[in-house]
C-alpha cells in the first residue's frame, strides 16, 4: 500500500505487506535478547558513528538487551540493520553520494533493515526517525525522554525516505549545554548561529565575525571613526558612530568590507578544516540593533527611490555579493530586514548570493500570519520571496518586557505560519525563544515547533495528542482542555500580544479567566497525583498562570472589589500561589542548569518574586486621585513598569504608597549624567510620536521623601510609554488609558518620585543616590 502523495508532502512513505519477496516485518529482540546486529559502513562519518552508537543504545534501553555494533567487513551471517553508506545499502539502490546533506532512507530488505542519509547528517536522521517513528522514543526536552519497555521488539516492513523541508532549522536558546544533541535527535540544524558538534553533523551555522547586528564587527567605530568619519551615518547633519549605522553608500567603506569578508570567508574556512567539519556558507552583514540610518544625500536617494531604507541595505549588499561571487559561488551574503528595512525595496533585487532574513516585529502573537492582524507581515514576506531567491525568517516566539512568560495562546499559529512561509520561497527559519524556565509551555510549544519544521504539514492535532499525553500523562486531555480555554479567552477579548507587550495587553487575563485556569490545573494535579515526574511537568505547566495571578493581582484585585466582592475573599489564595510558584521555580532550576549555576538562578527567582509579594493584597488610588470617578484614573503602580536590561531595581519600600518602587542607585560617575535637572515624557513607538516632556529642576523638589510631579497634557494613543530620565531605562506603558476612538482626548499624566543621596536636593550625606519611581498614575483631563 502506498500513500497518496500531494505536492505538499515532504516525507515519502511505501509501506509494503510483510511476506513480499523484498520488504518484510523485522524482528529486532525476543525477550530482551537481541535477533540483529548493527552494521556501520567502512569510512563512516563521525556523525555516522554517532548514529550506529545512538541506535545501539536506545534499542538496548528499550529492549534490556545489548545490541553489537561492527563494521561492514565484520559483518556477521544473519539480520543486520545496516547504518550509513555500506555496501549493502547501495546493492538495494541505496547510494546516498547524490543525496542532499539531510536526506534519509529506512528500507526493509528481507530480515535485514537499512538506515542512511546523505552526508553529514542524513544517516543520523534517518536512525532517529526510526527510533522515534517505529521504536517510539520521545526526546522532550534537554533533560527528559520516553523511552518504550518493548524486551520483544518487531517492526512491520518499511520503505521510508524523507528530508526536512526547511534547510535551516534553528531554536534560539535551547539551553542544553549538550553541544546540539536535543536538537540534533529532533533534527534540528542550527545552534544560535554557532556549529553543531562534528558527531552530529555540524548543521548550518554562520561564519565569522558573528551570525547578526554585524556592521559594528566590521567596521568598529573605536577603530574608524576618527579617521574615517564619512563611513558612518549622517544623523541631523553630523557624522555620528553613537547608536548609528553606516554610510552603505561610501565607495571607500565598502571596498573595505569586501576585504574583510574574503578574509572572514578563509578564516572559517581554515578553522573549519582544523575541526573537521565542513565550512560555513553564511556570513551576516546587517544594521546594528538600534536606528541611526544614514541621512547623507546618496543614501537618502535610494531611499525614496525606493520606498524603504532596504533600498540602500539591499543596494550595497548587491555590491558585496558581486564582489565575492566568482571565488566563492557557494557563499551566501545574510541581512537583516529589520524594523527599518522591513518594508522591501520597490525596485532593487538581491543578488542570487544575498540571503535576506526578514523579521516579524509587528505581529499579534496571538494569530496566524493569514490573519487579518498580520497582513502587513504577510505581505512583506510574499513580496520579500518574489524578488528574492531564497529567504529566511527571523521569528519571535516569546515576550520580552519584564514578567515575560505569561499564558500565551500561540500553538494553534504554527502550522498554519511555516506552511504559509514554505509556499512563499523560505528556506530557513530561525526563531527566538528564550526563557528556559519562564517561558509558557515551553517545553511543549518547543517540541511542536521543531516537528512542524521539519514537516509544515503534519497533522498538528495528532502531534499536539502525541505531547499532552506522552508528557504530561493523565492530565493531558486537562492541558490541552486549557490550551482551548485560553485561545478562546484571547480570541474573546480579542486581544494583541505583540513581542515587548504591556501588561495592558493581556486583556484576556481576567479575574475570572484566572480562577477558572488555577481550577482546571487543580484537576491537572489531581489526575497525577502520586508520581512525582508527572506533577512537576504539570506544575511547570500551571507556572505562567501562577505568576499571572501574582504579576496582575492590583488589576484583579480591583475586577473583584469593583462588583462588591471584600478582599479578603477574592478566590484567589495569593499566598498558596506565591508558594506553588517558588517551588515550582526551584524544581526547574534542579532539572535544566547545572549545580554552578543553580544559586544565581534561585536569585533570580526570589529577586521577581520578593517584590511582587510586597504589594498589598488591596492597593488603594493614592490621596490626591480618591475623589475621581473611577472611569477616569489609570494607576499603574511599580511592577507594570519596564526596567531596560534590570538597571533600575524593583524592590520593596516602606515609604512608597504600594509598597513597591523602581530604584535606580547611582555612582559618582553616573550622577553626572543623571543629576537634575531630570527629563521625562510621554512617547509612542506607533508612529514614534514624542507626546510631551518635562524637567524636574532642583528647585522643584519640595523636600525629602515621594512628591508628585505632572506632565502637560498628553494624548495616548496605542503604544504610550511613560519614560524617565535622559536614557529613558524605566517606562511604564499606559496605553490602556487611552481610548483609540477618541485619539484627541487629553490626559493629566503624574508621576511619584523620590530623590535620596548628597547629589540630591534635601538628601542626605549617608544616603546613597538613588531615585525611585513608584508609579504613574493617568488621569483624563476633563477631570
Amino acid at each position: 500500500m502506498a500513500t497518496t502523495l500531494t505536492r505538499h508532502t515532504m516525507i515519502t512513505v511505501a509501506l509494503c505487506l510483510a511476506g513480499t519477496s523484498v520488504l518484510s516485518a523485522a524482528t529486532l529482540a525476543t525477550d530482551g535478547k537481541p535477533q540483529m546486529t548493527i552494521v556501520l559502513a567502512e569510512g563512516a562519518i563521525p556523525a555516522e558513528r554517532t548514529a550506529a552508537q545512538e541506535l545501539a543504545s536506545y534499542l538496548d534501553k528499550v529492549t534490556g538487551g545489548e545490541f553489537a555494533v561492527v563494521i561492514e567487513a565484520a559483518a556477521p551471517p544473519g539480520p543486520c540493520l545496516y547504518v550509513g553508506p555500506t555496501a549493502f545499502a547501495r546493492k538495494q539502490g541505496l547510494d546516498p553520494s547524490t543525496w542532499g546533506p539531510e536526506r534519509w532512507a529506512v528500507r526493509s530488505v528481507g530480515a535485514d533493515l537499512v538506515l542512511v542519509g546523505g552526508r553529514p547528517r542524513g544517516t543520523l536522521y534517518a536512525v532517529y526517525r526510526f527510533l522515534e517513528d517505529q521504536v517510539g522514543v520521545r526526546w522532550w526536552n534537554a533533560y527528559e525522554e520516553h523511552v518504550p519497555q518493548r524486551p520483544t521488539l518487531q517492526v512491520p516492513a518499511l520503505d521510508r525516505q524523507g528530508e526536512p523541508k526547511f534547510r535551516y532549522r534553528d531554536i534560539y536558546l535551547l539551553y542544553a549545554h549538550d553541544g546540539g544533541r536535543f536538537g540534533a535527535r529532533n533534527r534540528l540544524n542550527g545552534q544560535g548561529f554557532g556549529a553543531l558538534d562534528v558527531t552530529l553533523g555540524s548543521g548550518v551555522y554562520y561564519g565569522p565575525p558573528n551570525g547578526v547586528h554585524t556592521f559594528n564587527f566590521y567596521i568598529p567605530p573605536k577603530d574608524y571613526f576618527d579617521k574615517f568619519p564619512d563611513w558612518f551615518s549622517l544623523v541631523g547633519g553630523k557624522r555620528t558612530a553613537e547608536r548609528a549605522q553606516l554610510c552603505l553608500t561610501n565607495p571607500d567603506l565598502r571596498a573595505v568590507v569586501v576585504e574583510k569578508l574574503r578574509g572572514y570567508i578563509e578564516q572559517s574556512r581554515a578553522a573549519a578544516q582544523k575541526a573537521g567539519r565542513a565550512a560555513p556558507l553564511d556570513f551576516d552583514i546587517s544594521q546594528n540593533d538600534w536606528g541611526g540610518m544614514c541621512q547623507c544625500d546618496a543614501c537618502q536617494a535610494i531611499t525614496k527611490r525606493e520606498g524603504s531604507e532596504s533600498g540602500p541595505l539591499v543596494d550595497f549588499l548587491n555590491h558585496v555579493a558581486d564582489a565575492v561571487r566568482d571565488k566563492y559561488p557557494e557563499v551566501r551574503v545574510n541581512t537583516l530586514a529589520y524594523q527599518m528595512t522591513e518594508d522591501p525595496p520597490k525596485t532593487l533585487r538581491p543578488r542570487d548570493n544575498v540571503l535576506p532574513r526578514l523579521c516579524d516585529t509587528n505581529a499579534n502573537l496571538l494569530r496566524p500570519i493569514t490573519h487579518a492582524d498580520n497582513g502587513k507581515f504577510a505581505e512583506r514576506l510574499a513580496t520579500w520571496g518574489q524578488i528574492s531567491k531564497q529567504l529566511r525568517i527571523w521569528d519571535y516566539a516569546v515576550t520580552y518586557r519584564p514578567h515575560a512568560g505569561l499564558p500565551l495562546p500561540t500553538v494553534h499559529t504554527y502550522a498554519t505560519d511555516y506552511r504559509y512561509f514554505a509556499e512563499h520561497n523560505v528556506e530557513g527559519v530561525f526563531t527566538e525563544h528564550e526563557h528556559a524556565i519562564l517561558a509558557d509551555l515551553r517545553d511543549l510549544k518547543i517540541w511542536m515547533m521543531i516537528k512542524l519544521l521539519e514537516d509544515p504539514y503534519r497533522d498538528e492535532a495528532a502531534l499536539l495528542v502525541d505531547f499532552t499525553d506522552g508528557f504530561y500523562g493523565p492530565a493531558g486531555p486537562i492541558v490541552r482542555r486549557y490550551l482551548v480555554e485560553l485561545q478562546a479567552a484571547a480570541e474573546s477579548a480579542g486581544a494583541t500580544v505583540n513581542w515587548f507587550p504591556p501588561l495592558s495587553q493581556y486583556t484576556y487575563l481576567t479575574l475570572e479567566f484566572l480562577r477558572r485556569a488555577q481550577g482546571t490545573f487543580d484537576e491537572a494535579e489531581t489526575a497525577v497525583r502520586g508520581d512525582t515526574v508527572l506533577l512537576r511537568r504539570v506544575r511547570h505547566a500551571r507556572l505562567p498562570v501562577d505568576r499571572a495571578c501574582l504579576v496582575l493581582w492590583p488589576k484583579l484585585m480591583r475586577q473583584w472589589t469593583a462588583s462588591d466582592g471584600q478582599p479578603e475573599q477574592i478566590p484567589l489564595d495569593r499566598a498558596a500561589i506565591a508558594a506553588r510558584c517558588r517551588e515550582t521555580w526551584l524544581a526547574q532550576i534542579d532539572l535544566r542548569f547545572p549545580e554552578s549555576q543553580r544559586a544565581a538562578e534561585r536569585a533570580k527567582a526570589d529577586a521577581e518574586l520578593t517584590p511582587l509579594l510586597a504589594l498589598p493584597a488591596v492597593v488603594p488610588l493614592p490621596e490626591r486621585f480618591r475623589g475621581l470617578r473611577p472611569k477616569d484614573v489609570f494607576d499603574f503602580t511599580a511592577e507594570q513598569s519596564a526596567n531596560w536590561q534590570n538597571q533600575a531595581k524593583r524592590v520593596p519600600d516602606r515609604e512608597a504608597d504600594s509598597g513597591l518602587t523602581n530604584r535606580l542607585e547611582l555612582s559618582d560617575e553616573e550622577m553626572e549624567k543623571y543629576k537634575l535637572p531630570m527629563g521625562w515624557g510621554a512617547y509612542a513607538p506607533t508612529g514614534k510620536r514624542h507626546l510631551g516632556s518635562a524637567t524636574i529642576r532642583p528647585e522643584d523638589v519640595p523636600g525629602p521623601g515621594y512628591h508628585w510631579y505632572k506632565l502637560p497634557p498628553v494624548t495616548v494613543p496605542p503604544s504610550t510609554y511613560v519614560y524617565f530620565f535622559w536614557s529613558w531605562i524605566i517606562q511604564f506603558p499606559v496605553e490602556s488609558a487611552g481610548d483609540a476612538s477618541r485619539p484627541e482626548e487629553k490626559f493629566e499624566v503624574w508621576a511619584h518620585i523620590k530623590f535620596e543621596g548628597p547629589g540630591f536636593p534635601h538628601g542626605k550625606p549617608e544616603q546613597k543616590n538613588a531615585i525611585y519611581v513608584e508609579r504613574v498614575v493617568v488621569v483624563r483631563s476633563s477631570n
